[in-house]
């Protein structure tokens, strides 16, 4: 397992000697030491607020300007929550694979009487996430983990840039690009990245990004764990785009999946925030991907080791994922039998 930031003290094997665990750690310091790159937005416009003309309704008008504030303010206060919150690993992401991700034996079954119901909702993912953690009435002690749709090559994918997909949302409301380290890439097939404690400081673009607290606590906000793992982009679909047209990519598809709840699992997360891996800009045939949850979600192996486990899908427009995953699997029971 690797792990550690990305600066140049980092060694091949993981070791960490680039990192500080002094207390009393100053964002000056970690200003230098890791220094904010700057925001080149693309001419796409991707948020001030404008109103809908007779509604008196408000809405976040999304433009390069006021992205390139997002953004900047996200790197400054990531880097002030990190030096505050050091100590608690706000910095740490480790590389998880099938050597340190191993297949879950049914004697360690954390809840052998449960049944976890399978629940589909649309939203965001972070919203999600909160709710849960906000929710309460739960045996869950860990931090809810959520799935990061990654970018293999690029940190955050297009964040800097003011890409909108569902990894640069995370990244503009939270400290998770503070546990990116470029070291880490590109990540391979089956590899994934997993976060223990990302710091959620900010609302969604439906909000505007507003922060959740005053600055001066926002490191005090909740935090989440997150899975990072890429899908192969665009590979090749039948004619009618419908499903793979190699069996491989089904399979590599649901390998991840596996390496997925095998990470949250053993890393004693029972609460999961999942979702529609792939579909959109990568183009998997989003019922192609939710038959693959499915089928992985119905083993024997991970019946009894978690709690709750909600698909959090956002529709583009033209869309009908949320749909297709709730017909596929909202109500889906898991129970060792």
């Amino acid at each position: 397992m690797t792990y550690g930031p990305s600066d140049n003290n980092m060694t091949s094997s993981g070791s960490s000697s680039g990192f500080s665990l002094i207390p009393g750690s100053e964002a000056d310091a970690l200003r230098k030491k890791h220094p904010a790159q700057k925001p080149v937005l693309t001419k796409k416009q991707p948020p001030g607020f404008f109103k809908i003309k007779g509604s008196g309704v408000k809405k976040f008008k999304t433009t390069s300007a006021t992205m390139r504030k997002v953004i900047e303010a996200t790197q400054k206060a990531t880097l002030e929550i990190l030096s505050k919150t050091e100590l608690q690993g706000t910095r740490f992401g480790y590389i998880a694979n099938r050597w340190t991700s191993f297949p879950l034996r049914p004697s360690h079954v954390e809840y052998p009487n449960q049944t976890t119901v399978v629940r589909v909702v649309a939203g965001d993912t972070y919203d999600q996430a909160l709710a849960m953690h906000y929710a309460g009435n739960t045996i869950d002690r860990m931090p809810v983990c959520v799935l990061n749709f990654a970018n293999a090559h690029t940190p955050g994918g297009g964040w800097l840039h003011g890409a909108r997909a569902q990894e640069e949302q995370l990244c503009y409301r939270s400290t998770l690009n503070g546990t990116l380290h470029t070291n880490f890439y590109p990540i391979t097939d089956m590899e994934c990245l997993y976060s223990p404690n990302v710091i959620v400081f900010r609302t969604s673009v439906d909000k505007g990004y507003d922060f959740l607290s005053s600055e001066d606590k926002l490191h005090l906000n909740p935090s989440v764990s997150v899975i990072s793992m890429p899908a192969r982009s665009k590979p090749k679909l039948t004619a009618d785009n419908s499903t793979y047209q190699d069996e491989g990519h089904r399979l590599l598809m649901k390998g991840k999946m596996q390496l997925i709840l095998r990470t949250a699992a053993l890393h004693n997360h029972r609460r999961l925030v999942l979702g529609a891996i792939g579909c959109g800009a990568f183009r998997h045939p989003p019922q192609e991907v939710a038959n693959c949850w499915r089928d992985v979600l119905a083993k024997k192996e991970f019946k009894g080791w978690f709690e709750q486990i909600h698909f959090v899908i956002r529709d583009a427009p033209g869309e009908n994922n949320f749909a297709i995953f709730t017909k596929t699997l909202d109500g889906m029971k898991m129970k060792i039998t």
